[in-house]
């Protein structure tokens, strides 16, 4: 390999973000023109203040012998558990590379991934191709959860809000995307059964899904911390786009359940984490569908986990549909096996749905 075409990786460092951000805009943003100071200040935000980073859990770049940036892997470090040791689990954001890129270092920055002593290295919307690259480090694909299920609330705003979304995205010199949608807030629906629905704070969440996960031998720790820090990473300017927490009480006033979306008024809730106690899921998912309707929600939508297919299926206007992959690798021998029975939660807020790469700059 000559001077001219040898590759550098290395930990993604501030001054790389322009070229990061321009990376990502020729891959996935061919169509559109996002805005280059409010992309570079978001991929700055993303990939160097979570409180989990350290230059060597966070992101990688390969470099060309001049030191331009040829491809990028960025990464979120959040917190995890095995059992009851916790670790740090790299979440694999976008992985781009220029056209010019050199080939080595492009498959030399995909090993990046592979997961280090007391490491978990996942995503949780994974395109085909990435999900090869995560099976390749030794990942385990949770197939189910590659499907997405859809609750209809008002089914002709829900369809022209799906043609509007397709269309936009095939063609944005049509029909524009739009800006992220002003955040909503719950108005404290009662249930028959006398469950309500109401905003909760990162504190409260976090307790209560701790506690609701502890079952799981795989499962986000989270903390008011690294909540509120993915709150303000989930919305645009204004509060635009904001990601939403809210607790359900039963008919004593107990909190009986959480779930974590973001959406916009009129058209899709994304529910990110539906957790329940034991016994009450049908229950809480009936209050999270009133709640979530009377916000003004057309339909709601969520990855599909095993252990909610029981609530759902006493629901008419549920449909599913193939939409990214979920996949994950670790060294551990418990996890595997957690992954492979169904004992692993892996995604929610502690995934990427919240992410404005996903959801904006288009």
């Amino acid at each position: 390999m000559t001077p001219d075409n040898a590759t550098k990786i290395r930990p993604a460092e501030p001054a790389d973000v322009p070229q990061i951000a321009d990376l990502f805009a020729s891959v996935f943003r061919k169509r559109t023109k996002p805005d280059k100071a409010d992309l570079s200040a978001y991929m700055s935000q993303l990939l160097f203040s979570h409180p989990n980073y350290t230059p060597e859990n966070g992101s990688m770049v390969s470099v060309d012998h001049v030191g331009n940036v040829k491809s990028a892997l960025t990464t979120l470090p959040l917190s995890y558990r095995i059992g009851e040791e916790r670790v740090i689990a790299r979440l694999a954001c976008t992985f781009m590379a220029a056209e010019d890129a050199n080939p080595r270092g492009i498959a030399s920055l995909i090993f990046q991934l592979r997961p280090r002593a007391n490491q978990i290295s996942f995503s949780d919307s994974a395109a085909p191709v990435s999900i090869s690259h995560l099976k390749a480090i030794g990942g385990t694909e949770l197939p189910v959860q590659g499907l997405r299920w859809y609750k209809l609330f008002k089914p002709l705003p829900s369809a022209l809000g799906y043609i509007r979304r397709r269309i936009s995205h095939k063609y944005p010199f049509i029909l524009s995307a739009g800006a992220l949608h002003e955040p909503v807030t719950l108005a404290g629906t009662t249930t028959s059964a006398g469950y309500s629905a109401s905003q909760a704070t990162p504190a409260v969440f976090a307790q209560y899904a701790n506690r609701f996960l502890s079952s799981y031998v795989v499962a986000p720790v989270y903390t008011s911390e690294e909540i509120e820090w993915t709150i303000k990473a989930s919305s645009g300017p204004s509060g635009r786009g904001k990601l939403a927490l809210a607790q359900v009480h039963d008919e004593n006033g107990d909190i009986c359940g959480v779930f974590s979306f973001a959406g916009a008024r009129g058209g899709e809730a994304q529910i990110l984490d539906f957790l329940a106690h034991d016994g009450k899921q049908d229950a809480v998912l009936e209050t999270a569908f009133a709640a979530l309707k009377e916000a003004g929600f057309a339909f709601a939508s969520a990855q599909l986990r095993p252990e909610m297919i029981p609530s759902l299926s006493k629901y008419n206007g549920i449909w599913y549909r193939h939409v990214t992959g979920v996949s994950a690798s670790s060294r551990s021998s418990e996890f595997r096996q957690a992954m492979l029975s169904g004992q692993a939660y892996i995604g929610g807020i502690a995934g990427e749905s919240w992410s404005r790469l996903v959801r904006d700059f288009y």
